[in-house]
Parts: C-alpha cells; structure tokens; sequence
C-alpha cells in the first residue's frame, strides 16, 4: 500500500512530504515499526534520544463513514514500558484527516517548547512551528482564564491560534507530567466553534506518549485541520451506499441493527439501565473491583462485598442519576451512533481513569473521585499508571514508610478496609484531596521524593529502598507493595483496572487489552497464552488502522473485506499480526528487554490468591503449598505456549 507522510525535524524546522510504499505496510504501526527497528534503530538509543522518532497518524480506512475509523495513534519506545508502544487518541484523525497525509514522523529536538502547526488546503500542507518559553510555558500550566495544566495550554493556543483555521481543527498537547515524568500523555478534547465541547475529552495516554514528545522533541502541543478530502483507489467507502453492502454482505443484518447490537455497552444497556464503561463495569465486577491498592488478597469477600455495596451507592447510583439519565452523552469527535462518553457535572466519566483514581486510591465518592480525577487530568497524566502509583504512594504513607511531609501531602491518608464501610464519603474526601495534591507534586517536580516517584514505580522503589532501608523489614522492598507488569530489569506498566491474571503476563505490549483481560477467571496457563494471543492480533489490528475498539463486536470481521474492496488488497490478516507480534517482540530483546518472574510480593499474591477466589482448586491448592515455585511454574508455561504459538522466543 502506499502512504502519503510528513517528516518533521525539530532541529533544524525542515520539513518533507514524502509517499511511502512497501509490501508488509498497512497502517501505522507497521509504517511505525518499520522506522524504530530498521531504519533509526531506536532499540539502541536511550527513549529521550532525539531520534526516538514518535509517529502519529489515520489508518487507511479514516475518511471513510463508518464510525470508529477515526482514531488518531501515536506509536514510540515507551520511556516506561522500553518497547515499542502504541497509544490511540478516539477522534481525533476526523479533523487529522484533513491536513492531508496519512503519518507523521517527529524526530529531533528544538531548542524551546515547540507548537506544531499542520494545515492542509488539499494539495499543500502548511506547517508552522511557534516556540514558548518555559518560563511562559508553566505559568500558563499553573493558571490560565482560571484552568490548569493542559486545558490551560488548550485554553491559551485555541485564542492564540484558533483563526489560523477555517472550519474544524483539533489540538493535541501534554501537560506538566510530561516535563517531569515518565508517564505523561497527550490530550484532546473535540472543538466546536472554538470552544471545547464538554465530555469531548480523549487521551493518547498509555506508555508515555507524551513524556516522549516533550522530553525527547520539546514539542507542547500539535494543532492540526485543513480541507483535505480522502480518496479510495477502488470502492469509495465515503458512500453509504458502499459501505451498506460491504457490512451487511459479511454480516447478513442491516447495517444500523448490527451496529447498535454490538456497542450496547459503550451506548446504553436498557438491561442495567445504564450505558459506557463505568456503567457497566462495576455491577459486573462486583467484590472483583480493584480497591486499596490491589489489597483484595487480604480482605475476606464478605467485607469487599459491603466495600462494593458502597461503590455502587455512592459511585455508581449518582453517574447514572446525573449522566445516563439525562443522557449526557457524547462522542469523541468523529460522527458516530454509539455516544460512548458520559459526562456529568463538567466531566467525562469513564471506567479505567475513575477506577484508578477512585477505588483503586481509596475513594469509593464520586464528587470526591472528580477532585482527584481532574487534577490528574489536568497534570497531562496517563490516569491509569497515576492511579497506580498514587495508590502505592497513599499506601506508603499510611503504613509508615514515607513521611507525608517527604511526599508533599498535607495528611496521612485513611487507607483501610474499615473506613470504606464505616465512612465511605468522609475516608474518600480525604484520600481524593491527596491524590491531587500528589499529581501536582509529581508534575510540577516540587520535591525530591516527587521527582523520584515520577520515574514510575519500580525504578523508584530501587532507589527508595537504599533511601529509606532503616525503615523496611528484612527482606521487604518498596516494590512488594506496588503492583505493575515488569519488563527486563527496569520496564514496567500498571496493568489495566481488572483483578485479570492475563493483565500480570510480561507480553510484548501490556497495559493495554493486548491480553486476555476477563476478570473472575483463572485458566490453565496453556489456554490463558492461547486466548491472550487471540486478543493481542485482534488488537493489533483495530491500532494498526486506528479503529475504535468500542466498535470490535461488528467490525473485525469486515476489515479484510474493507481492505479487497477500498484498494484491491488481499491481506493474510492472521498472519500479518503474528509476523508484527514477532517483530515487537524482537524490537524488546534487542533493546534488552526479555520477559522476567515477578518481583514483586502484591502480584504474586493477585495471582495466588485469584486462582482461590475464581474457583481453580487445584491451582489454589498448589499456590497454598508453595506459592513462589508454583507462579515460576505457571509463568513459564504461559509464556512458553505463548511464544510456540507466535513462533518466537519469549520465554523466561
């Protein structure tokens, strides 16, 4: 397939548009993968290095009318993870799509903070680069007409240089945790008429994307839109008509019927009576939920049961009353039927970030959980690796091994299984105020703890165990009680918010849904590597052509078919996503990082303890008699299975 892309060099400002084409190359991140591994060799780089090229772009299908097809996604070395990342931004390649190419390639560092403008007429591409001072930068970050962090920075370039559009156009920016962490993220929020259009909010966050972009180019933001219009070699899926016949040719149904049938959760369930990810997430979860840190080992079902009974008063019952009821629901920015985002009381309420932020870091309030949620929103943060290590960090301080005063907290957190049952709306108004003064500590670097914790998790634990050894038992460590997904010897992701054993499986990519992420249920390792694999070619492919996952249920099964009747190509895809599975699997092991055991005690607990409370005796009864050797046993045979099935060596 040929692709149309820009390389931008924020050394020198020099920019060039170039067609792309080679054989194995059908979305970005093939396009991404080919750049990282053969041509700027990035395994070999440090992931701040100027040439850690970030590309971003449209999958071959965006410009057509079928909804879900505008993500916009950003692929890189994670300064986390230390592979190769991909991360989606929902949306965002509707307005992308005009400017006019399919990829862009950042690569080089400016002097100062940068802003990228990229403006299509059709033919052209008009790109302007605007320097901001950091000086000036964090002023704007700490307050601008009364916002924050990076809906200041979006407040400030909209006046700025909102009339250098005509029509729509969008920004994509980072915030301060992108200055001064490893987990920074790049936001979005759907423009109307200069104004940001509420609960419009979305994210290319997992990984550190925008950690990358800052560190690695000085690049604070990127505004794109133009007049371009795309077009298809063969069939033109712009037309309804086309389209129609393609969708209900593979799946027998009217289009709009098949549709609504397989998005119910993300639009609304008249079953639950209620609809998006937060939604339909809790009731299902139930004492499964992610509560404290991941202490769910270490309370009995019955009192995670009233700790659930209280999400579900206080959490749930008031989203449902002020989002879902009155149906405040949105879309990303592209035009679609599903309405995924909810929104209530100015914000956009969603699972994971609500989840990590909230239950996970002790505050089971949703009035309490918009404190913590927005600050760290605000801050330009991956909301789910924040609310991994604000949990740590909260239960850190309440156990005594870091001093509030060290952190920059202004109390000691309440963080026990007691005050979630006995004070749930007090214990939460508390825990929530100090997840945000946290994000503000850690983004704005205020002390030396801040900056250590910034790091991510398991590098910060090497360091604080020398710091504060008085302070620990013997043998015990600062990563026993953080909970992440470790790679080689220092990468790491938290995993997604589900007590899921495939989430604590060292793939090739986690922190993603690059997995097999059911909760409640503990496999044989040999099925858990085989269904984990499944899902990890399924989600290539919905990343590769910047495809909205909500959207899976009806679309995976017409990609191939897209691809024959858009631009004449019969694509293998089963085969197609091993051989890029393989490829980032040895991506990682060039650049050092293998698959290793666990090192840390809280996941092997999640692990042990899940085969218990999801009901595998024979796997309970193994991890009762030797808990270490059985999780070395069981790791290795899911990795072996997983590599024998993609044919490639990552095993331990």
């Amino acid at each position: 397939m040929q692709f149309s892309t820009l390389k931008i060099k924020m050394d020198n400002k020099e920019t060039i548009r170039e067609e792309f084409e080679k054989e194995d190359v059908f979305g970005i991140i093939d396009y991404a993968l080919y750049l990282h591994d053969e041509v700027y060799k990035t395994y070999e780089l440090d992931p701040y290095d100027p040439k850690n090229v970030i590309v971003f772009g449209k999958g071959p299908f965006a410009g057509s009318i079928l909804p879900g097809s505008h993500r916009l996604m950003f692929v890189f070395r994670s300064p986390l993870w230390k592979g190769i990342f991909p991360s989606a931004m929902g949306g965002a390649a509707y307005q992308f799509q005009r400017v006019g190419v399919d990829f862009v390639v950042i690569e080089g560092k400016a002097e100062n903070p940068t802003v990228i403008l990229l403006k299509g007429d059709g033919e052209n591409i008009e790109v302007e680069f605007h320097e901001i001072k950091e000086e000036k930068l964090l002023e704007i970050y700490k307050n601008y007409n009364g916002e924050e962090g990076v809906y200041a920075l979006t407040e400030y370039l909209i006046e700025k240089f909102g009339e250098k559009f005509e029509g729509d156009y969008r920004i994509a920016c980072v915030g301060p945790a992108s200055m001064n962490s490893n987990f920074g993220a790049i936001f979005s929020q759907t423009l109307r008429k200069g104004k940001r259009v509420e609960g419009s909010e979305d994210w290319a966050a997992r990984g550190g994307s925008g950690s990358v972009l800052f560190k690695a180019h000085n690049v604070v933001a990127i505004i794109f839109g133009g007049k371009a219009k795309k077009s298809f070699p063969n069939e033109n899926i712009g037309n309804i008509k086309v389209v129609k016949r393609i969708v209900e040719g593979v799946h027998k149904k009217p289009m709009n019927e098949i549709i609504s049938e397989k998005t119910v959760k993300y639009k609304y369930n008249p079953k639950l009576k209620t609809g998006g990810t937060f939604g339909g997430n809790y009731p299902a979860e139930g004492d499964f939920v992610p509560i404290l840190n991941w202490q769910m080992p270490y309370i009995n079902k019955e009192e995670r049961i009233k700790i659930h009974e209280n999400i579900m008063k206080h959490y749930w019952e008031p989203f449902n009353k002020e989002a879902i009821e009155p149906r405040n629901w949105t879309t990303c920015g592209e035009p679609c039927p599903v309405a995924c985002k909810k929104y209530r009381r100015g914000h956009h309420v969603e699972y994971e970030p609500y989840e990590a932020n909230g239950p996970l870091s002790g505050s089971i309030y949703i009035n309490a959980s918009d404190i913590s949620v927005h600050a760290v929103d605000a801050m330009g943060f991956d909301a789910i690796e924040f609310g991994g290590l604000a949990s740590w960090v909260l239960e850190l301080v309440y156990r005594g091994l870091l001093k509030p005063e060290e952190v920059g907290l202004s109390d000691v957190p309440e963080f026990d299984k007691e005050s979630l049952i006995l004070k749930p709306i007090e214990t939460s108004e508390k825990n929530a105020k100090l997840v945000a003064e946290l994000a503000h500590r850690v983004a704005f670097a205020e002390n030396e703890i801040a900056k250590i914790i910034g790091m991510g998790k398991r590098k910060a634990s090497a360091i604080l165990d020398e710091k504060f050894k008085d302070r620990l038992s013997y043998g015990e460590s600062f990563r026993d009680y953080a909970v992440y997904t470790p790679l080689g010897e220092d990468g790491e992701i938290c995993p997604t918010m589900y007590w899921a054993i495939g989430n604590y499986i060292p793939f090739p990519i986690q922190g993603r849904y690059w997995t097999f992420y059911q909760f409640g249920v503990f496999l044989e390792p040999e099925e858990l590597a085989q269904k984990s694999l499944a899902s990890a070619l399924n989600e290539f492919w919905y990343d590769n052509i910047g495809w909205c996952r909500f959207h899976r249920g009806w679309m995976s099964k017409i990609i191939s078919a897209l691809f024959m009747e858009a631009y004449g190509i019969n694509v293998d895809m089963q085969e197609h996503a091993k051989k890029m599975l393989r490829k980032i699997a040895n991506y990682a092991k060039k650049a050092g990082y293998e698959p290793v055991f666990w090192d840390n005690m809280r996941v092997l607990d999640l692990i042990a303890s899940g085969a218990k409370e999801f009901g595998n005796e024979e796997w309970a009864k193994r991890f009762e008699e030797d808990k270490v050797g059985t999780a070395k046993e069981y790791l290795k045979r899911v990795l072996n299975a997983y590599s024998d099935a993609l044919g490639v060596d990552w095993t331990i």
